[in-house]
C-alpha cells in the first residue's frame, strides 16, 4: 500500500492481492524535507507541462498601492482584483502559467503601449491565461508549452513611481469567461511572500 501511495495511485487502486505478494523492500524515493511544491504538472500525463507558475519568488502582499491577492479591494471596494500578482523584478524570465496557443498579446492599459500583456488558450483545460506587465517574445498563434519562457517582466516603475513592488499579474478565466482564483488553478504554491 504504501508503494502505491508513492507511485501516486489513488486509495491503492488495481493493487488487489499483489501487495501481499511482495516480499522484497521496496525503495521510494523521498524528497528532500524542505523540497517546495512542484512549479508544474502535467494533468493529461502526456509528457508535457499543462500548468506551471510563471515565476517562483512569491505572491506579492501588501504595498503603498493595496494587495495582489486575487479577490482584493480595488478603486475603494468598487471593484475586484481579478488575477494574483507574483514578485518580479524587471527583467525577470517570466514562463507561461499553461499550454496552449498564445491567441493575444495586448496593451495592459489603452494609453500606454509599453506596459503588455500574453493571452494564452489551452485546448486541454479549455482556460485562458493572461500574464501583464511582460515584454513579450511570443507572437500571436504561438504554440507554448506550461513552463515555457514567453517574455520578461516589465518595469512598473514608470508608471507607478514609488511604492509599488514590482510584479507580473496572472489570471484565469474558464471557457465561459468565468474569472478563477489563480491558487485555485496552478499547482501547489511553490513559495510565497510574507509580506
Amino acid at each position: 500500500m504504501i508503494a502505491a501511495i508513492g507511485l501516486g495511485l489513488a486509495g491503492g487502486a488495481a493493487l488487489g492481492s499483489r501487495a501481499e505478494a511482495v516480499t522484497a523492500p521496496v525503495s521510494i524515493p523521498q524528497p528532500p524535507a524542505a523540497a517546495a511544491a512542484p512549479a508544474a504538472v502535467d494533468l493529461d500525463e502526456d509528457g508535457r507541462y499543462d500548468l506551471a507558475w510563471p515565476l517562483t519568488l512569491g505572491q506579492r502582499g501588501e504595498d503603498a498601492y493595496g494587495s495582489g491577492a486575487f479577490g482584493a479591494s480595488r478603486d475603494g471596494g468598487r471593484r475586484r482584483h481579478n488575477g494574483l500578482d507574483l514578485v518580479a523584478p524587471a527583467g525577470a524570465p517570466i514562463r507561461a502559467p499553461i499550454s496552449g496557443i498564445v491567441t493575444r498579446v495586448g496593451q495592459a492599459y489603452s494609453r500606454d503601449p509599453e506596459l503588455q500583456f500574453v493571452e494564452i488558450t489551452s485546448p486541454t483545460t479549455r482556460y485562458s491565461a493572461r500574464v501583464f506587465y511582460v515584454g513579450p517574445s511570443h507572437a500571436p498563434g504561438a504554440q507554448v508549452t506550461a513552463g515555457e519562457i514567453i517574455g520578461q517582466a516589465q518595469d512598473l516603475g514608470r508608471r507607478y513611481a514609488s511604492g509599488m513592488t514590482n510584479h507580473v499579474h496572472v489570471e484565469f478565466a474558464d471557457r465561459r469567461g468565468a474569472v478563477l482564483d489563480p491558487l485555485a488553478v496552478l499547482p501547489a504554491s511553490p513559495r510565497s511572500s510574507k509580506s
